[in-house]
């Protein structure tokens, strides 16, 4: 059926005997940010650009196949209620308004993919969504199938690592080294582990990301959410403590794929992430 990699929107896979997804056109986007003109300098100053918004244009069939025996009925009155109530589902599945609990936001996408040439095996990366703009549908006279397209938006243009339902998959730095991946993370959940040492900080001279905690000795480990822009300990917020004067990024913390990140700190530290992809 399908000709594109597997797609999996909501739990529920788009190539099946009911519908499948034929063709995938894929847009990245314009990048955010623009360049400064200082006010005494030649020319600009080039900054980061992040990437926007993603979109994928999705074309899909619907057929009149039951879920019983993969087939037609065995009658055109029935091939058509068939052929409406698998239109029906596949659209009430792209059309969900509601984010579930765990998604960030309605459709969660789960792509499966071949990877390693010389031995191909499954991987899976998510990403979450949802369907914009106008749904144009096309039925031919006589045809046994419709025809329709969707734009499915992603606000964080990053695919991530995750298994076949799913669920993404937790990495974890210690000590400098590659965070893997092919786009840049900057959600992540850092814990400086030492309640003894004043003003405990983070940094990664490969980025110029650095967090450091202004206030004093901790009375205990400090959690920074990176994603959510939180700092605790024992639960109690402590985000007024968070200082980050001599970062070069606006992010509270970056991670470059594809190359060793140096990372320095005067306390034992360890950073929670999904390595992400483009």
């Amino acid at each position: 059926m399908s000709q594109v990699e597997n797609y999996i929107v909501n739990g529920t896979t788009l190539d099946n005997d009911k519908y499948s997804l034929m063709t995938v056109t894929k847009n990245h986007g314009n990048l955010k940010g623009t360049n400064v003109i200082p006010a005494f300098d030649h020319g600009t100053k080039w900054r980061r650009k992040y990437m926007g918004e993603y979109v994928e244009g999705w074309v899909v069939y619907v057929y009149n196949n039951l879920t019983t025996t993969g087939l037609p009925p065995d009658t055109a009155e029935k091939q058509r209620a068939a052929l409406n109530a698998n239109f029906e589902e596949v659209m009430t599945i792209l059309q969900t308004n509601h984010a579930a609990s765990g998604y960030d936001a309605p459709l969660q996408v789960v792509r499966k993919m071949k990877s390693n040439s010389s031995s191909p095996s499954d991987i899976y990366r998510v990403n979450y969504g949802e369907m914009v703009g106008p749904v144009p549908i096309i039925r031919e006279e006589g045809s046994d199938c419709y025809i329709f397209e969707a734009n499915i938006a992603y606000f964080d243009p990053r695919w991530y690592e995750s298994n076949s339902s799913g669920v993404k998959t937790a990495s974890t730095l210690t000590a400098s080294g590659n965070p893997g991946g092919t786009a840049l993370m900057t959600r992540m959940t850092i814990t400086l582990t030492d309640d003894e040492t004043s003003n405990p900080f983070i940094q990664n001279t490969t980025t110029g990301s650095k967090i450091t905690w202004s206030g004093g000795n901790p009375s205990g480990n400090i959690v920074i959410d990176t994603y959510n822009y939180t700092a605790t300990i024992g639960g109690t917020s402590v985000v007024g403590n968070i200082d980050r004067t001599g970062s070069t990024t606006t992010s509270w913390f970056e991670l470059q794929p594809g190359v060793t990140n140096t990372l320095t700190s005067n306390v034992p530290f360890s950073i929670s992430y999904t390595k992400a992809f483009l």
